[in-house]
């Protein structure tokens, strides 16, 4: 059962792109601290290099030269195809010059050689709490795209261990979980559907988990950046962000560094490892949705946590729960916010719905209740 108030969706790239830029006459006092976060690192498909992309590999000084710059992280991808112990010592040899922690989101051809991974490296799931921010680092390749088992229940004990004090959420992965179909974010091109089963449980599952939480999180995925991906994407909804972010051997390639402000915002720069050309900030407008859900900020006392909504998945009829019998209106929304279906039923007919992932809302006087439901025929 999950309630999560699913609303307000634009894509701010651009905004992404200038913020570190109009911010400027802030002092450099201001930031707390900063971090890098890197995507697809071995570069060009079919290449492999001694270590990193050799263009990443001469922004290092680039890197060192900002003392703000704590560590980084990968996301994924690290080594080229059928990776060797040499590649990871190569990878060691690259950190070790940089002279910074580097973490790790595994990819899928990081886990071609799962057991060779784990022996360096150890398990591939992991997470620390630093600066009064909390990070955490997931593997989807154990259950093709899915945070499952073991993993599901590390993010719930993650969740349940989040110092009081913490600010931010960084969540990292390499494979781009919310990208969906008939969603706003099916715009968004990856590098690979590699291993990917035809349902996952981000929206179903994890985004929810991250979403009822009073902190800004901020989700990172590295697998894009080749000739026929995007470059890079930033979205929001509502508390939770979404920014990818990678190399791929062209013009595209790119990386962020995140700055985490003295209270706790963030400022986004991207850093084009081709200066001269500026197709790796992509020509993005941002967009908003007129006819989005409204706005539910994490502190309105006003919702139902008593909602069922079931059977769960249905194909013909969802039947709602809750507990009290006052009169309800229902409203029943796509993933884009487009209203479907308003009633005042608490049966309602979703023959006509195909298949996919909806959103139940009720309101009563001041209430609203929001649930996600499936649908599959």
């Amino acid at each position: 059962k999950v309630n999560f108030r699913f609303f307000y969706m634009k894509n701010l790239f651009p905004v992404l792109i200038l913020l570190f830029i109009t911010l400027t006459s802030k002092s450099q006092n201001d930031t707390a601290y900063s971090f890098f976060v890197a995507g697809h690192v071995y570069g060009e498909p079919g290449v492999n290099n001694t270590g990193v992309h050799p263009p990443f590999k001469n922004k290092f000084s680039y890197i060192k030269s900002n003392s703000k710059i704590e560590f980084g992280v990968f996301t994924g991808d690290i080594v080229s195809p059928h990776p060797t112990k040499q590649d990871w010592v190569e990878i060691d040899e690259n950190i070790d010059s940089l002279g910074l922690p580097v973490y790790f989101s595994v990819g899928n051809h990081d886990m071609e050689n799962r057991s060779l991974y784990e022996e360096r490296y150890g398990r591939t799931y992991k997470a620390l709490s630093l600066n009064n921010d909390f990070f955490i680092f997931l593997d989807p390749n154990i259950d093709s795209w899915n945070i499952s088992g073991n993993q599901l229940t590390f993010v719930d004990s993650c969740i349940n261990a989040i110092p009081i004090e913490t600010k931010n959420i960084f969540v990292f992965f390499h494979q781009v979980l919310w990208k969906e179909k008939n969603t706003d974010f099916s715009y968004i091109g990856n590098n690979s559907n590699s291993g990917r089963a035809e349902k996952i449980n981000f929206w179903s599952t994890i985004a929810p988990k991250f979403h009822d939480l009073k902190n800004e999180i901020i989700f990172f995925a590295g697998d894009v950046g080749a000739p026929w991906a995007s470059a890079a994407t930033y979205d929001n909804i509502d508390n939770l962000t979404f920014i990818t972010s990678g190399m791929g051997g062209n013009t595209k390639d790119n990386f962020l560094i995140s700055h985490v402000m003295v209270d706790g915002s963030i400022n986004y720069e991207i850093i084009c490892l081709d200066e001269n050309n500026p197709e790796c900030i992509p020509n993005l407008k941002a967009k908003s949705k007129a006819n989005s859900l409204p706005l539910l900020t994490n502190d309105n006392k006003n919702v139902f946590h008593g909602l069922e909504v079931y059977p769960n998945p249905a194909n013909d009829i969802i039947n709602l729960k809750m507990k009290f019998n006052q009169p309800i209106n229902v409203n029943i929304f796509n993933l884009n916010g487009q209203l479907l279906i308003n009633c005042k039923n608490k049966s309602i007919d979703i023959s006509k719905l195909t298949n996919g992932l909806y959103i139940v809302e009720i309101v009563n006087q001041n209430k609203i209740g929001r649930r996600f439901f499936e649908v599959i025929k």
